[in-house]
Formats: C-alpha cells, sequence, structure tokens
C-alpha cells in the first residue's frame, strides 16, 4: 500500500518482494543431499505407507499404471466374503511378479481385504483381512495346502 505522500506503508509486508525473489531463486541443487541426491524436505525419511512400487521422477502415470497391472492374460475372480458369489476387486501386479487383490467386502467403501495370489495360479496364496471396520488389518489367513480355500488363521503383531 502506498500512502498519499509516496512513502511505502507496508510494515512487515515491505519486505515480500525480495524474499519471494529470493526463494523463488532458489535452484533444486539447493536442497539435494550431495551424497544421494534426494531432496531434502526437513520431514525426514519418507515412509512406505502404501507397499505399491514408487514412481520416480520423470515417471508418467500411464508407466505407473503398466506397473501397476496385473500381468497379461490373468483373469482371476475372487469371493472374499465367503458368499458363494465373485466380488467386486481391484487387482495390482505386486513387485515379485503375482497379483495382490483387493476387495471392498462390507460395502463401506473401504479395502478391507487383501489377498496375494504369488504364483499366478488363480487361488489366493494368503490374505489380510480388516474385520472390525477400523481400517487396520488384523488377520492374515493362509492357503496351506493349495486348493483355493484359506485354511489357517493368524493374527498380525500388535492386534487380537
Amino acid at each position: 500500500m502506498v500512502r498519499h505522500d509516496g512513502e511505502n506503508n507496508l510494515g512487515v509486508w515491505s519486505e515480500f518482494g525480495s524474499v519471494a525473489g529470493m526463494v523463488a531463486g532458489r535452484t533444486a541443487e539447493d536442497v539435494t543431499d550431495d551424497v544421494t541426491g534426494d531432496v531434502q524436505t526437513g520431514f525426514g525419511d519418507r515412509p512406505d505407507l502404501d507397499g505399491l512400487p514408487d514412481i520416480t521422477v520423470g515417471a508418467t502415470i500411464a508407466q505407473a499404471a503398466v506397473e501397476l497391472a496385473p500381468p497379461e492374460g490373468y483373469d482371476n475372480r475372487v469371493d472374499a466374503d465367503g458368499d458363494g458369489t465373485d466380488d467386486d476387486a481391484t487387482y495390482l501386479g505386486r513387485p515379485d511378479g503375482g497379483v495382490d487383490i483387493l476387495a471392498d467386502v462390507d460395502g463401506d467403501g473401504e479395502v478391507d481385504f487383501v489377498g496375494a495370489d504369488v504364483d499366478l495360479d488363480n487361488r489366493v496364496d494368503f490374505a489380510d483381512y480388516d474385520k472390525d471396520r477400523d481400517g487396520v488389518f488384523e488377520k492374515r489367513m493362509f492357503d496351506d495346502n493349495g486348493d483355493g480355500f484359506l485354511d489357517r488363521a493368524e493374527f498380525l503383531p500388535g492386534d487380537s
């Protein structure tokens, strides 16, 4: 703001223009680690929250979608809730070559079943369940004999 006598009256904001210029003038080299080349945010290491492959700088959404797609020709159906009918599920490729199967068993819009077909035989080898709908997977079931039915259950660490 300029007063009628021509003098600047911005108070603490009078330096805003020069500070903005300094910030805009910083380059990626100014904020990267000299050893790793990673951008330093000041928030510490970035945890892997979803278990999915990282999308690297320069990767496109289409490339990421191809990496997450199940192998070509993979055609599986799953009855995650055990009611005798196939459930709507999302099939994602795994870094080890298998497929993850995600389903909303109770219809609340949240995934509460994540099955893994690690050997691509169209049978779930193991699956994690969120049985109490709290967003935490507390139970893992296994198909020990390979017949396509989950035979054994274990509670995941920290839950009971």
